[in-house]
């Protein structure tokens, strides 16, 4: 009796320890990816980390809700299957519901994937997509010892894939950068607050509290510039770009 309770409050701990690990794991991805973007790009924002945690921290959220809701949109049927692996359970018609429902999501992004054409990011995403989904299900119905070695294996394999892969790891964040505008190679032109400065013109890479990361229209590199120099106008700011444009053209009397 002793012995199979004791059994029990030790399975109870390793599988809280194995779902918070997860958890921090999974919250971290976003972090893992940023890091590799900025080392793909040649630079790194110090106060983006220490003066950005608000906005940070919003972005790692919601990133990793978007990635654990991807994989199991594409990639639920494998939980029933892991069930009927570790548990010997198989329920045919909730498989086939699922199993629709799978098909049915990979159908409609499929049909939007020929708009990015960029294969390798899709490839790329799947693939964490399939390793998250089958640790969950692993989560749900694996020992508890099984699911820290899957933990392990599952970092291990993120994190090898994203370093050797830093092409479609930096694309993925891009992507979410250029959502928010405030990043990702998104054309820009940054309007001087003082006469003094010139307007400049390039593909913004990123936008920290204090700087603007850019690579200028004749130049490969990250230039680092004062953001209090400067203001931002992206593409949904043609407007007013065109009114300062003009304003410049326009002749000094």
């Amino acid at each position: 009796m002793l012995a199979e309770a004791l059994k029990y409050r030790k399975e109870v701990i390793y599988r809280a320890l194995s779902i918070v690990l997860s958890s921090i794991f999974f919250a971290n991805i976003p972090l893992l990816l940023f890091l590799i973007y900025m080392g793909y790009h040649g630079f790194f924002s110090y106060d983006f980390f220490s003066e950005g945690v608000f906005g940070l921290k919003v972005f790692f959220f919601l990133t990793s809700i978007f990635v654990l809701i991807t994989s199991l949109a594409i990639f639920w049927w494998v939980v029933p299957l892991v069930e009927k692996w570790k548990k010997g359970s198989f329920k045919l018609l909730p498989f086939i519901g699922i199993l629709l429902f799978n098909l049915f999501i990979v159908v409609i992004l499929f049909v939007k994937f020929p708009e990015s054409g960029d294969l390798s990011r899709i490839a790329y995403v799947c693939a964490i997509g399939l390793i998250i989904s089958i640790h969950i299900a692993f989560l749900l119905h694996a020992k508890p010892n099984e699911q820290l070695r899957s933990l392990i294996a599952v970092m291990f394999i993120i994190t090898f894939m994203s370093l050797n892969l830093r092409e479609q790891a930096s694309s993925v964040l891009a992507n979410g950068l250029k959502t928010y505008g405030v990043g990702g190679n998104i054309e820009v032109a940054l309007v001087p607050k003082m006469l003094v400065d010139n307007e400049i013109r390039g593909r913004l890479i990123l936008l920290s509290p204090k700087h603007i990361y850019i690579k200028l229209d004749d130049s490969d590199n990250v230039s680092t510039i004062d953001r209090a120099r400067f203001d931002v106008m992206t593409a949904k700011h043609n407007k007013k770009l065109n009114k300062v444009e003009a304003k410049s053209a326009a002749p000094v009397n």
